[in-house]
């Protein structure tokens, strides 16, 4: 997912250039408690190499979701959070009820031509609790295939608002609302 974030982030910056927007804009993110987004994004890093390994650490990745939710909920008033946020929620859910692991649909993993699933992820089976909210959107993209979740289109999709937001000049983004 973070290989994917980056992608996301660069198109946003590139697409934020395109529209007219600046560098500078950037420059002031005001987000808070960025540090404890660094720890979880570590964490979850962590969890999925070990999980890799043969190692389960639920708590440390339950632990990782607390703190990105607990970043979040400080920062909800910057555009896209909201959106960012509820992609968060619905992976947590979805992780959390299906004891700590997220569930894949193996069609859409044969899909997107990858090799079935391992570390911090499981099969999707019937019991399989909240499947729609599991990785089932296959992305069969030449070095970005992967399997995603409604929740990661709407942090993707919050992460590309948020940077369009604060590259573009205030008078612009007044203007692409305003129709003559």
């Amino acid at each position: 997912m973070i290989f994917i974030v980056i992608i996301i982030i660069l198109l946003a910056v590139v697409v934020g250039k395109i529209r007219g927007g600046r560098f500078e804009g950037l420059a002031d993110l005001q987000i808070q408690g960025l540090p404890w987004i660094f720890l979880a994004l570590g964490m979850r890093l962590a969890t999925a190499f070990l999980a890799a390994k043969g190692m389960e650490l639920t708590l440390l990745q339950i632990v990782a979701y607390c703190l990105f939710a607990y970043v979040l909920w400080r920062n909800l008033k910057l555009p896209g959070m909201k959106l960012f946020a509820l992609g968060v929620v619905l992976n947590f859910l979805v992780i959390f009820i299906n004891g700590g692991m997220m569930p894949v649909s193996a069609q859409a993993i044969a899909a997107a031509g990858l090799p079935e699933p391992a570390g911090t992820h499981m099969l999707l089976t019937a019991e399989t609790k909240l499947w729609f909210l599991a990785d089932i959107i296959p992305l069969p993209v030449p070095f970005l295939a992967r399997v995603i979740s409604i929740g990661d289109i709407l942090i993707y999709v919050g992460i590309f608002y948020f940077i369009q937001k604060k590259m573009l000049p205030r008078q612009k983004q007044r203007k692409t609302l305003h129709f003559r």
